[in-house]
Parts: structure tokens; C-alpha cells; sequence
């Protein structure tokens, strides 16, 4: 039983000091991750339980979007980041265009390899 407990507390220390390391910054709160790597090692089990309990940030369940549209757009509706009606109606704007642009190159390029074809 010793012996179990043991290795589950060891587990534990490991998967922490494994999860401190590979998080990235911007998920880490409250400390930086030095400071956290010391506090899991000083204090192992009480270190584990503060570094779950406050010292990371989980992921949100964010919405999950279609391929319709731009990507900016999708992930700007995915980090919440709403702007003003106009602001909206202007990047819709540019996005039509870039398509816009894009399907022009589109049929330049193919009138080219038809001439190019022709004797």
C-alpha cells in the first residue's frame, strides 16, 4: 500500500513539474514560472495542489467555427474580440475584396495558360 502511494504521489510531482515546464506563458497566472517550478519542488504535494487549483489558466471551451470565411475573422469571433458594427462591416469589406482580388487572379492566370496553349 506504501509502495502505491508512494509512486502515485511521485507521479504526481512529475506530471506537475512536466506541465510547469511545457505550459506556455500566457496560460501561466498569479506567478512566473521559476517561481512555480521552486514552489512544486520545495513543496511538492501542496505545490502540486496550488499549481491546479491557481497557478494555471485552462482553456475555455471556445466556440468551434466552419471553414466559411476568413480565418482572421474566425479567430477573432473565437477570442471574443467583438469591435463596433462599422469596424465589422469594414473588415467584411476587405474580406470580400481580397476574394474578389483572389478570383480576378484566378482568371487572369487561366486566360494566360490558354493563350500560352494556343499555336
Amino acid at each position: 500500500m506504501g509502495l502505491l502511494v508512494s509512486f502515485a504521489y511521485f507521479a504526481l510531482l512529475i506530471s506537475v513539474l512536466i506541465d510547469v515546464i511545457l505550459i506556455d506563458e500566457s496560460r501561466i497566472k498569479n506567478l512566473g514560472k521559476i517561481t512555480w517550478l521552486f514552489i512544486v519542488i520545495i513543496m511538492p504535494f501542496i505545490g502540486s495542489i496550488l499549481w491546479f487549483a491557481v497557478g494555471r489558466e485552462y482553456n475555455s471551451a471556445a466556440p468551434t467555427f466552419s471553414s466559411f470565411g476568413a480565418p482572421e475573422r474566425r479567430a477573432d469571433l473565437a477570442t471574443n474580440n467583438i469591435s463596433s458594427t462599422e469596424a465589422e462591416i469594414a473588415k467584411l469589406d476587405a474580406e470580400i475584396e481580397y476574394f474578389e482580388r483572389q478570383q480576378k487572379i484566378r482568371a487572369l492566370e487561366e486566360r494566360l495558360r490558354d493563350r500560352k496553349q494556343l499555336p
